[in-house]
């Protein structure tokens, strides 16, 4: 088990960072000059995290007073099954973590991950998820809600009103205030293999463990990219990606209230043909008076330039602004495996992370980007492996402008490990791009 140390703030500047750190430390922001980037520094404070070997699929959320709540999967110290653990972001570190749930029948997957949400009197809930039969994608989705700060959870709590032996995951978890909104990718449909298609339902659950009503909100989606969700007062905006009948596999938004869907569109027509699914989707925040979707398109071309390993796009949503459909910026490197996250830092601006293959190997990418304005350099955060192990990385702002990310780093003692850095908000590369 690694030790918990205080943070230590670091000015990392390119190629000196992986030797001032060291193995437990995260590797250096920098700017890739291959890109045809301006070359920036950008100073990172890693936090170092208490986990067991082979820690891995790390999410990061808000609590109600705006601090960062970081989940992970480990194995269980018995040896039997797995363990959700769950830690908050101190003054002085991540707090001590405990444990939200544990079990030996669970679904454990790169691309399907836990997450949690957590309410304005802090009340929290996770979610998991856990076989439903032997069937390699027969499973479903778990929720444990706790009212105090994580000593106990309750029995847990089955979203979908359907166990019929399907997919049930990809889940969007948030904070509606006072109860919890939940969606989720649903393989119902599919259950008598008569060919129908992966859905896209939604429900809430109360703070005190009361489902209401399952609803289908798209009858035909993308089997299994992770879908995101954004919540605005009693209306929830969904971005996920989508499927018609030709294989287009192109990110579509809707906005729900209580009762109807009240707008829907897609948020940029790509035109992207796919046989399979390309387990590579959206992600979506809100910064000053926009909201923004970050995505992965796997394209030849995209805004007018040749994109032969696809790339990662951003967007400001504003369904009033027709024009906004077709605007989008470039974010990646030239060499992306996607897997994006974005997080809106409260002046209009955002910060976005993705996995961007260097080598053989990967890397954990950020980029500030202001709508309208030149983007920022992108830097370098941390090394892994462009495949599966992987994961996706995550980014969550704070309060005061920083923000925190977390991804799983490969190949650590022959294993897995969650990283963590905090990005201080002073310390944002503002250095524009040449692309």
């Amino acid at each position: 088990m690694r030790q918990v140390i205080n943070r230590v703030s670091l000015i990392l500047i390119l190629c000196s960072l992986s030797s001032a750190l060291g193995a437990q430390s995260p590797p250096a922001g920098s700017a890739t000059e291959g890109a045809g980037l301006q070359e920036a520094s950008l100073r990172i404070e890693p936090l170092m995290l208490k986990t067991a070997k082979g820690s891995a699929l790390p999410n990061l959320t808000n609590s109600a007073d705006g601090s960062a709540l970081l989940t992970w999967v480990e194995p269980a110290a018995d040896g039997k099954g797995d363990c959700l653990r769950l830690s908050t972001l101190g003054e002085n570190g991540w707090g001590e973590a405990v444990t939200a749930a544990q079990g030996s029948g669970w679904f454990v997957n790169w691309a399907d991950f836990p997450s949690a949400a957590v309410l304005l009197d802090g009340t929290m809930a996770v979610h998991w998820l856990d076989r439903i039969s032997q069937k390699t994608y027969a499973y479903g989705v778990k929720v444990s809600i706790s009212s105090d700060q994580g000593k106990s959870w309750s029995d847990p709590i089955i979203p979908h009103r359907d166990d019929s032996q399907t997919e049930h995951g990809f889940v969007a978890l948030k904070s509606m205030g006072d109860h919890f909104f939940l969606a989720w990718l649903d393989g119902r449909a599919m259950a008598d293999g008569e060919g129908k298609s992966m859905t896209l339902r939604a429900t809430t659950i109360s703070a005190k463990g009361t489902r209401g009503i399952d609803r289908l909100l798209d009858d035909r989606v993308c089997d299994c990219c992770p879908l995101d969700a954004l919540v605005d007062g009693e209306d929830v905006t969904l971005v996920y990606r989508d499927r018609d009948f030709l294989g287009v596999r192109d990110i579509s938004w809707l906005q729900v209230g209580a009762e109807k869907i009240h707008q829907q569109g897609l948020v940029r027509e790509d035109g992207w043909v796919q046989e399979g699914c390309p387990v590579n989707g959206p992600s979506m925040a809100s910064s000053g008076s926009t909201r923004a979707v970050a995505w992965y398109t796997g394209v030849d071309r995209v805004l007018d330039k040749p994109a032969p390993e696809g790339a990662v796009l951003a967007t400001v949503l504003d369904p009033a602004l027709e024009s906004e459909k077709s605007s989008a910026v470039r974010i990646d490197d030239g060499r992306p495996v996607g897997r994006v996250d974005i997080a809106g830092l409260g002046d209009g601006s955002y910060l976005l992370c993705w996995l961007e293959r260097q080598g053989d190997g990967g890397e954990v990418r950020v980029r500030r980007w202001t709508p309208g304005s030149a983007r920022g350099s992108s830097h370098r955060i941390g090394s892994t492996s462009p495949g599966r192990r992987s994961g996706y990385p995550r980014i969550v702002a704070l309060k005061d402008g920083s923000a925190v990310v977390a991804w799983t780093e490969t190949e650590v003692d022959g294993g897995t490990a969650v990283r963590t850095v905090k990005i201080p908000g002073s310390a944002r590369s503002t250095t524009p791009s040449s692309r």
